[in-house]
């Protein structure tokens, strides 16, 4: 009797390690989309925040990370990797030539855009959430 309950056991456990295997990369796959989809983001707040002026280096450098894993969490980036990036998403002292000083206000549009992306973000969460639980479930 036990050895038959043991077996059915092992077979279960099969299964789930078997469905489990493909759940890392159907979460890559989502996170790396989210990713693409918050540069997209970025680059269209960069656009309604005006910073058509400064196009250049900035608007170039706004890359996407690659996914990561760190204790257990997982992670992607979006990132501008323009030396000047800091100075337009926190702002900065204007000096004239007469000395004056001025400031020019921080743009924030890394800050806007992922306020603006949180929505979606869970959306592709509970999407994959619910792709898994209908895998596991067949």
């Amino acid at each position: 009797m036990r050895d038959i309950f043991k077996s059915e056991l092992d077979g279960y456990a099969e299964w789930v390690a078997e469905k489990a295997a493909r759940w890392p990369k159907k979460v890559k796959k989502t996170m790396n989309k989210s990713g693409t989809e918050l540069k997209r983001k970025t680059l269209r707040q960069m656009r309604l925040v005006n910073l058509r002026t400064v196009t250049g280096r900035y608007k170039s450098g706004i890359k996407r990370g690659k996914y990561y894993q760190k204790d257990g969490s997982h992670y992607i980036r979006v990132y501008s990797n323009a030396p000047h990036a800091h100075l337009i998403e926190d702002g900065h002292d204007v000096v004239n030539a007469a000395g004056k000083v001025g400031h020019a206000k921080g743009r924030k549009v890394f800050a806007k855009a992922e306020e603006d992306y949180e929505e979606q973000f869970f959306k592709n969460c509970e999407e994959l959430v619910d792709e898994l639980i209908d895998e596991l479930c067949k």
